[in-house]
């Protein structure tokens, strides 16, 4: 009993903390990210000299992370304009594409043949170099009225490819590992069958949410609009549907995180839908900070030295590879100025980056150990504050 209360009272003081630490991050110029981790860690740290996580903690926390982990891929889903991009895919995808491409094969090459990290560890990293955290450089070119220029629209086109894929290659990811770890004589049939199962899965899953797209949402969003009568009432409503399809992916061996991108995807084409609702912030913002404070209390104090000998490797590719796989393919499209200040923008790894990594992670069996998992949260605050502070010293003067 004394442990609940327990699990409460710290519960009530991140609470009263995030708040606070987000605004101060802000005055900083930092991204609130990093101070959420921040407080995950001091929690790890107490925890180390009064031993007080217990399983039932631990337990609550990590459900809680992954409802955060919901929140956060639900409203990068519904916020993305999907018409817009597909109108906007040539120069994108170009971009997109060299983006992706440069990420993978600097992240495997420098894990697998520089750090000799084993195959399964050497790929997890690949796919977390290739993402980025767009909302980190977004909310810079905002604060500087940047982001409603072409070069601001642009970034946002390629930022919400860069989220799918790495999306797509997370579930990849997940449903090869295994394969990965079996009997290796059998291992290529064994991979070809599980890439025809997967894309099967995938195939399916995505095509139930086009279909509930086009033919269910608007009636869903119609019937809960009209019944219930409240804003906050249709949120919830839409909110416990993106739970269930997140649900869905979950049952078909994907993780939630994807089915919560595609259960936002669904909804994003409905403008009189939650993505213009300002009452689903407030369960953004509850639930997400909890995310990263999972991350950071899953960060081992005792081997943040070696982990950050390793991220301070890792950083290097990570800060090139962005720079050069964007910058190059952009000068294609716009301004050598601009393609410049397009490829700081898409350096920071943050949110996708960190789902990767701790959805794989969570997968057990030490493929993400724990150096790894501490290495990777430490480049991706380190790529994150490095690119927002330069960045806004360049668009100022823009």
């Amino acid at each position: 009993m004394q442990a609940d209360y327990l699990i409460l009272i710290v519960l009530g003081a991140l609470l009263i903390l995030s708040p606070l630490v987000k605004s101060l991050m802000e005055r900083m110029g930092v991204p609130a990210l990093v101070g959420y981790i921040l407080l995950g860690f001091i929690v790890s740290l107490i925890d180390q000299q009064w031993s007080f996580i217990t399983t039932a903690f631990d337990n609550t926390f990590a459900i809680l992370a992954q409802l955060g982990v919901v929140a956060l891929l639900f409203r990068v889903g519904l916020k993305s304009h999907t018409k817009a991009l597909l109108a906007k895919l040539p120069d994108a995808s170009t971009i997109w594409i060299g983006d992706v491409l440069t990420n993978l094969l600097f992240g495997f090459v420098v894990s697998y043949y520089t750090l000799s990290l084993s195959l399964e560890a050497s790929l997890i990293i690949a796919a977390a170099f290739s993402a980025t955290s767009v909302a980190v450089s977004v909310k810079v070119w905002d604060e500087l009225n940047k982001l409603n220029t072409s070069t601001g629209q642009l970034l946002l086109d390629v930022a919400e490819l860069d989220d799918l894929s790495g999306v797509l290659l997370l579930a990849v990811l997940i449903a090869i590992i295994p394969v990965l770890q079996s009997d290796e004589t059998a291992l290529l049939s064994s991979m070809g069958i599980t890439t025809f199962v997967v894309l099967v899965k995938l195939t399916l899953f995505i095509t139930g949410c086009y279909l509930f797209s086009h033919y269910l949402e608007f009636g869903f969003t119609q019937f809960n609009r009209q019944w219930e009568g409240s804003k906050i009432g249709l949120t919830i409503s839409v909110l416990g549907a993106g739970l269930a399809i997140a649900a869905v992916a979950g049952y078909l061996g994907f993780s939630l995180a994807i089915g919560a991108l595609f259960a936002g995807l669904a909804f994003s084409r409905d403008p009189r839908a939650v993505h213009t609702d300002a009452k689903f912030v407030y369960f953004y913002e509850f639930l997400t900070p909890f995310f990263f404070i999972y991350i950071g209390m899953q960060v081992d104090p005792g081997i943040v030295a070696s982990s950050f000998g390793l991220a301070a490797i890792l950083f290097v590719p990570a800060v090139l590879g962005k720079f050069l796989g964007v910058a190059i393919p952009a000068l294609r499209i716009v301004k050598k100025r601009n393609a410049i200040l397009l490829g700081l923008s898409m350096i920071p790894r943050a949110e996708i980056a960190m789902v990767i990594v701790y959805q794989c992670h969570q997968l057990g069996g030490g493929i993400v150990s724990d150096n790894i998992f501490g290495a990777v949260v430490l480049m991706s605050v380190m790529t994150s504050i490095a690119a927002s502070l330069v960045l806004r010293s360049l668009l100022a003067k823009q």
